[in-house]
């Protein structure tokens, strides 16, 4: 397999590395967005508290060096410099784009199933521009066991490593290609039957002995979950991106491959990935109600559920949507309810 450097063409002109700059720029907006409006709220609250007549021009004098030095605190928090990424961060940034979307232009070539040899993803220059200090110092370019760190502390985890041929190892990336020859992820294909596999729950899959009542008492609460429409699975966005959901009449996987979903919401149990923990938008989708009209739906190793949208669009639609809360829970959007069928006209009298 060569190793030459990929071709020297700007990445300016790809339009999916275009599009990922613009989703970031948009994200990174919002996220200021948020926080100057959550420093107006404070200061509302701030002057909120202050007794509306002072005792004398000294407490007068103290209420308003207090309110500006809050104003001051909360000003400089905003305009405070953010921490450089550590190594691990980079370098599970690097893994992330040459896995889901750079292997080509990097010359690098990835398997149907995601998978790209080790070997080849530490040589090249997006990676070894990464410095790993050592415990005793000194610095080196990162390693497999590098590697291994990030795949096994990343709390969403988005990473595989594979050992094959007895020495060659090789990573992925779980979820979130935009590389479209990356088609055998082995996901697991949501049906009406295995819903389940969505409930929030303390159980451990892995534990052996459950017993045959357990199994059993498991699918019927899989049949009873999808006859009660009681499954909701939830897309995190930006509340500037959902002024541009709603009027597009859904969600599409833009760049990528699939539209991502989570099981609930972050930080809740068992929901470890499938929206930004900075999302404040929260869309709850109706998967029965969808996988019925025939979109397919898979759930990944790390718990993400991902759908392609229906063959026509390539879209989830806003039919599917059920309602739509901010960060706080609050109601931004629900779905109108449908309206109620027109009665029969009243039979003519017989002559």
């Amino acid at each position: 397999m060569s190793t030459q450097e990929p071709a020297t063409s700007s990445s300016s002109t790809d339009p999916a590395v275009s599009d990922v700059k613009l989703e970031r720029k948009a994200r990174k907006e919002a996220q200021k967005a948020l926080k100057l409006q959550q420093a107006a709220q404070k200061k509302i609250a701030i002057k909120a508290e202050q007794p509306s007549t002072a005792s004398s021009s000294i407490s007068k004098s103290s209420s308003a060096n207090a309110s500006a030095s809050a104003s001051s605190s909360s000003s400089s928090s905003l305009k405070a410099p953010r921490k450089p990424p550590s190594s691990d961060e980079q370098l599970s940034r690097a893994l992330a784009y040459i896995l889901r979307h750079g292997a080509e232009k990097e010359a690098l070539e990835i398997r149907a199933d995601g998978y790209v040899l080790l070997e080849h993803v530490l040589q090249r220059p997006r990676v070894k521009s990464v410095t790993i200090t050592l415990p005793d110092g000194k610095k080196t370019k990162p390693r497999l066991e590098d590697v291994r760190r990030i795949v096994e502390s990343n709390e969403k985890k988005r990473f595989e490593l594979s050992q094959q041929n007895s020495a060659e190892w090789w990573v992925r990336a779980v979820q979130g290609h935009s590389l479209k020859n990356v088609v055998e992820l082995q996901h697991v294909a949501l049906t009406l039957e295995n819903l389940h596999l969505l409930k929030l729950t303390h159980d451990d899959p892995h534990n052996h002995s459950l017993t045959e009542e357990h199994h059993l008492k498991t699918n019927l609460d899989a049949l009873q979950i999808a006859s009660e429409h009681r499954v909701q699975v939830i897309h995190g966005t930006y509340a500037p991106a959902w002024d541009l959901i709603l009027a597009s009449g859904g969600l599409k996987p833009m760049t990528r491959n699939h539209i991502h979903l989570a099981k609930g919401k972050f930080g809740q149990q068992g929901v470890i990935s499938g929206m930004r923990k900075s999302a404040n938008r929260l869309i709850y989708i109706d998967i029965v109600k969808a996988i019925t009209d025939g979109i397919p739906f898979y759930l990944s190793s790390n718990g993400v559920v991902l759908t392609p949208g229906d063959n026509q669009h390539h879209m989830l639609g806003v039919q599917y949507f059920t309602k739509v809360e901010d960060q706080n829970a609050q109601l931004v959007w629900s779905r109108p309810p449908s309206p109620s069928p027109s009665p029969s006209p009243s039979p003519s009298p017989t002559v």
